[in-house]
C-alpha cells in the first residue's frame, strides 16, 4: 500500500511539472519591464508597449558585431515599423547621449536608442552583446538571439508574432 501511495505521488508531481514546463515553453518568460531615457530625453516604459511586438537590442557603440547587426535591425524597423514592430535599441555604452546621438545618425538608426542601465541589464541576464529579445504582444519573450547574423530568423519570428 505504502509503495503504491509512492508511486502514485511521484507520477502526479512529475506529470504536473511536465505541464508547467509545457506552459512556460509555450509562452516564454514575461520580459522584464523597464524605464529608460531616449536620445531626446524622453521616458520609454516597456509597459506601455504591450500589444505591440516588441525587439529589444542590447549593443554599443564600440562593439563591432552590434555595429554589423545595426542594418539588419534598421530593416526590420523600416519594413514593420508601420505593422506593429517597435524596435528598442539598448545602448550599454557610458558616454553621453550626444555621441550616442551622433552615432545613431551616421549609421542611419531611426529606431528608438534607449541608455541602459545596471538594473536592466541584470533582469535581462545581458552577458555578451548584441543580445536580442523578441518580445510578444502579451509582453512574454518570444525568442533570444545571441550575436549577429540572424536577420532572416527575425523577419521570420516577427511576421508570425505581427
Amino acid at each position: 500500500m505504502y509503495r503504491k501511495a509512492v508511486v502514485l505521488t511521484v507520477f502526479t508531481i512529475a506529470l504536473i511539472a511536465g505541464c508547467t514546463r509545457t506552459e512556460q515553453r509555450a509562452s516564454g518568460p514575461a520580459a522584464p519591464d523597464f524605464t529608460l531615457v531616449d536620445l531626446a530625453g524622453k521616458k520609454v516604459h516597456l509597459a506601455d508597449l504591450k500589444g505591440k511586438v516588441v525587439l529589444v537590442e542590447f549593443w554599443a557603440t564600440w562593439c563591432p558585431p552590434c555595429q554589423a547587426s545595426i542594418p539588419g535591425v534598421e530593416r526590420l524597423h523600416r519594413s514593420y515599423g508601420g505593422k506593429g514592430l517597435v524596435v528598442l535599441g539598448v545602448s550599454v555604452d557610458e558616454g553621453g547621449s550626444d555621441s550616442l546621438r551622433s552615432f545613431a545618425a551616421q549609421n542611419g538608426i531611426t529606431y528608438t536608442v534607449l541608455r541602459s542601465d545596471d538594473e536592466v541589464l541584470a533582469n535581462y541576464l545581458v552577458r555578451s552583446i548584441p543580445s536580442l529579445f523578441l518580445v510578444n504582444k502579451d509582453g512574454m519573450i518570444a525568442k533570444q538571439y545571441l550575436g549577429e547574423g540572424f536577420e532572416d530568423s527575425l523577419d521570420k519570428d516577427i511576421r508570425s508574432l505581427l
